[in-house]
C-alpha cells in the first residue's frame, strides 16, 4: 500500500480536516517517477515536463498550505490530525525530492551540453525557459573564467571552445552509443549494424541507446 492509499483510507474514516484530493494526483507522481528515471538514465537531454511540474507544483503548494493551516490544531486535537499530518508531510517530501533530482540532472545535462546545446535548435527546444536563461548565463559566466585564465593569452586562432580539428570537435555531445537498460511494453524489433534483434514484451536488454532512441521517445520502451 503507498501513500495514496493510505491517506485515501484515513481521509475516509477520520472525523479532522480534509485534505481536497486530486483523482490526477497518483498519476502524476508515477508520471514523474518515470520522467525523472528516464532523465537519469539516457545521455540525451529529454524535452523538459513542463505541464507535469506545474500541475504538481499547485499540488505541493496545497499540501504545504494545508499542513500550516492544521498544524495549529495539533495541542487542541492532537489525535485527529497527527497522523494525516504526518502522512501528507511524508507524500510532500517524496514529491519534491522528485523535483529537486529531476531538475539537478537536468542542469548537470545543460552545464556539460551547453555549447551543443545552444548550437541546434531542435536542442534547445527541449529546454525551458528558466533553463534557457540559466545555461546562456552559465556559459557566460564560464567563457569569462577561460578567458581570464588562460584563452587570452593564446593565439587568436586556438580561442575557440568549439574548433574541431583533424575532424574532432571540442564540444561535448551526448554518448549515444552508450548502453542503457530498457524493458520493452510490447513485442518490438530493433536493427543494429544491419542485424535485426527481437524485443519481446517484457523482455529486459541492455543495448546502444542509439539503437532504442526512438522507442524510448515514442513510449515503446521503458528505460531502467
Amino acid at each position: 500500500m503507498n501513500f495514496n492509499d493510505i491517506l485515501k483510507d484515513f481521509e475516509t474514516e477520520a472525523k479532522g480536516p480534509k485534505l481536497e484530493s486530486d483523482k490526477h494526483r497518483a498519476d502524476d507522481i508515477q508520471r514523474l517517477t518515470d520522467t525523472w528515471i528516464k532523465e537519469k538514465s539516457v545521455p540525451e537531454l529529454l524535452p523538459y515536463a513542463g505541464e507535469l511540474l506545474d500541475r504538481l507544483l499547485v499540488g505541493v503548494r496545497k499540501q504545504i498550505e494545508f499542513i500550516e493551516m492544521n498544524s495549529i490544531e495539533l495541542q487542541q486535537d492532537e489525535r485527529e490530525i497527527k497522523l494525516l499530518l504526518v502522512i501528507v508531510e511524508n507524500e510532500l517530501d517524496r514529491v519534491q525530492f522528485l523535483i529537486r533530482s529531476y531538475v539537478r540532472v537536468r542542469l548537470s545535462k545543460i552545464d556539460k551540453f551547453a555549447i551543443y546545446l545552444r548550437s541546434e535548435d531542435e536542442e534547445l527546444s527541449k529546454l525551458s525557459s528558466n533553463e534557457t536563461v540559466y545555461m546562456e548565463k552559465h556559459l557566460e559566466l564560464l567563457m569569462d573564467l577561460y578567458n581570464s585564465q588562460f584563452l587570452a593569452s593564446m593565439p587568436e586562432g586556438l580561442q575557440a571552445l568549439d574548433e574541431v580539428a583533424a575532424g574532432i570537435s571540442m564540444v561535448e555531445k551526448p554518448e549515444y552509443e552508450r548502453p542503457v537498460f530498457v524493458k520493452c511494453k510490447r513485442d518490438n524489433h530493433v536493427l543494429i549494424d544491419d542485424d535485426e534483434i527481437e524485443l519481446t514484451r517484457n523482455g529486459i536488454y541492455v543495448m546502444r541507446y542509439s539503437a532504442i532512441r526512438d522507442l524510448v521517445s515514442n513510449g515503446e520502451v521503458m528505460v531502467l
